[in-house]
């Protein structure tokens, strides 16, 4: 069954998509507004519809290339429902650009390799254990910066949380949820992580006791970069590279 989206979210109509842009339009609207689950070991987003009877998915890694919306009823669920949460209650900024966010917004070759560079700065023998916060879609993932056991994302839009479990649905751990509540409530003890990582933010603009927080639960040091600048803080130093 062929179906059409309605983007202000009264949900799914029967119909037909005539153009190759309907469909993209469709899965942008999956993505945004839908929750990660699972059929068997596959990770996908899914929309259900408002009375619940009802879920749509797409299956292309590029919502750009979507040719085709999958349609079941919600009766039956396949294989253990592990998929992260990313639902985080907070509406913010990001939600409505999230689905093409990496498009709009990509890494340059120079902020690559200085991130990659940073990162080889601090880590051992093994990829390191990342905290990124404000993880977004999941530059740091994308980049390779670390393993998905080892990773951990924090971010408060659900929609870029969804984009990243997209691209890597075996992602360790994320916690849909604001800078400020990895301060205040209990979630991660000193030196959790080896690395803390804030790709776009501006680390100046976090209060002291955010930045005091943050630095206490890597073991090996914070990165921050943010327009060309990145920044490398550990045991009480401040090395500064701008790339």
């Amino acid at each position: 069954m062929h179906i059409l989206l309605d983007s202000n979210r009264s949900g799914i109509k029967p119909g037909a998509l005539h153009e190759h842009e309907d469909y993209g339009r469709g899965g942008r609207v999956i993505n945004t507004f839908g929750r990660p689950a699972k059929f068997y070991g596959m990770t996908s987003i899914y929309l259900t519809s408002p009375d619940g009877r009802l879920k749509w998915w797409t299956m292309d890694a590029d919502v750009r290339d979507t040719g085709l919306i999958n349609q079941a009823t919600t009766e039956r669920l396949y294989g253990v429902q592990n998929a992260p949460t990313t639902e985080s209650g907070i509406e913010t900024l990001y939600d409505a650009v999230a689905s093409s966010y990496d498009e709009r917004h990509p890494t340059s070759g120079a902020m690559a390799t200085a991130l990659r560079d940073a990162v080889a700065s601090l880590a051992g023998e093994y990829p390191p254990a990342v905290l990124d916060i404000g993880c977004g879609t999941g530059r740091v993932l994308d980049l390779g910066l670390t393993r998905l056991e080892r990773y951990a994302g924090v971010d408060a839009s659900t929609p870029m949380l969804n984009q990243l479990v997209r691209k890597h649905p075996g992602v360790g751990a994320i916690y849909p949820l604001r800078i400020e509540d990895v301060v205040t409530r209990p979630l991660f003890t000193p030196g959790q992580f080896e690395v803390v990582t804030i790709v776009g933010e501006r680390f100046s603009e976090l209060p002291a006791e955010t930045n005091s927080a943050l630095h206490s639960i890597a073991s090996r040091g914070v990165i921050l970069a943010s327009g060309d600048e990145v920044k490398i803080l550990r045991a009480g130093r401040l090395t500064v590279g701008v790339r």
